[in-house]
């Protein structure tokens, strides 16, 4: 058993991730700004925290204890992880956290994990900072500057039948309406992760005290082409798709080149990846069902 920190945890695969350390006997304590109810009762203990603010005193309560792992589901910029690092630099030994495929630019046939290194990246102060940029930014600082153990977790978009954005649901809703759908090039690859296989990586690295940078996502790759012949498999009807490369048109999973990740280093160290098929064409179902 291990007493674990999590920031964040309230929503998708951060949820998934709290229920799974419940399962598996962990003493788990959520911290986040308590906007609204959480899902987990009395099973945690919950600090109510705004982890942007260094004054909060929510920070009390989290620096008057010893984690022996601490989950950050919600650090987005430099300015996030510096504060993680005085914060925590005397209250644990390993900080995982959620990064994203978003810090991988260009074309390429698949992201392997040294396509970007922190270690060696640049800051640019006057580099406007989008999603991207800011979770390149934070991975540098933390891997640069912080004196403990990290893990960081390089997802793809995240898919599951409760994903709160509701990307994969847009395209159900729209092909059972008969609305035209639109992306850039049906022949560029693709990948995603299940919400839940997500949430299996979190806890498998934290019980295994993995340390690094991980790629998760799905085994293989597709083309757009591939997904809309399973999107109409799934909603058993044609779906009308146009092809543009205007901005303004673009739906959720248009991209203007390849664009997904290589994940063989987690599944080399013996975390099982899933194939595409095996549950993205089920979930299409289920969303399609409204299960």
């Amino acid at each position: 058993m291990k007493k674990i920190l999590v920031i964040g945890g309230t929503q998708f695969f951060g949820k998934k991730a709290v229920e799974r350390l419940l399962k598996h006997g962990h003493e788990v304590t959520i911290a986040t700004r308590g906007n609204k109810p959480h899902p987990f009762g009395e099973a945690v203990d919950h600090i109510i925290l705004d982890a942007r603010d260094a004054q909060h005193k929510g920070w009390s309560e989290v620096t008057s204890q010893q984690w022996e792992a601490v989950f950050d589901n919600v650090c987005y910029t430099k300015e996030d992880a510096e504060l993680l690092i005085q914060k925590l630099t005397d209250v644990t030994k390993h900080l995982y956290f959620t990064s994203s495929m978003a810090v991988y630019t260009g074309a390429k046939d698949g992201y392997r994990e040294e396509d970007f290194d922190p270690l060696t990246y640049r800051i640019d102060p006057h580099l406007q900072v989008d999603y991207g940029e800011g979770k390149r930014q934070a991975e540098t600082i933390l891997f640069t500057e912080a004196p403990f153990k990290l893990t960081a977790f390089r997802f793809p978009i995240v898919l599951d039948t409760d994903d709160y954005t509701e990307r994969l649901h847009f395209y159900v809703r729209k092909a059972l309406k008969n609305e035209t759908i639109y992306f850039e090039n049906e022949a560029y690859k693709v990948n995603y992760v299940k919400g839940s296989k997500a949430a299996d990586a979190i806890v498998w690295a934290i019980e295994n005290e993995k340390e690094g940078i991980f790629n998760v996502s799905a085994k293989d790759a597709i083309t757009i082409g591939t997904l809309l012949d399973w999107l109409e498999e799934g909603v058993e009807k044609s779906i009308h798709v146009e092809y543009t490369g205007e901005k303004e048109m673009s739906s959720p999973f248009s991209v203007s080149h390849d664009q997904y990740l290589i994940s063989d280093k987690i599944e080399a160290e013996g975390f099982p990846l899933a194939q595409l098929a095996d549950w993205l064409k089920p979930l299409i179902q289920a969303i399609q069902s409204g299960r």
